[in-house]
């Protein structure tokens, strides 16, 4: 291959490249726009999330699980 040869490949793989990355920018930027619209859940007050004790509490291991007994 010429040198010319070279200098045009190497020109129309970055140029693929970069419209990749910008596409990809683009992308990226419009999900993260929508993301941050969603609105936020309103939070319960903390009177109310402890009267509600689950069945169960675990620490992580099978043996920390303690269940309540009623």
């Amino acid at each position: 291959m010429s040198r010319k040869t070279n200098i045009k490949m190497t020109k129309i793989v970055l140029s693929i490249s970069f419209i990749i990355l910008l596409g990809r920018l683009v992308y990226s930027a419009i999900g993260a726009y929508s993301h941050h619209q969603n609105p936020k859940p309103t939070e319960t007050p903390a009177e109310v999330r402890q009267d509600q004790t689950p069945d169960k509490t675990c620490t992580g291991t099978l043996k920390s699980c303690r269940y309540f007994k009623e």
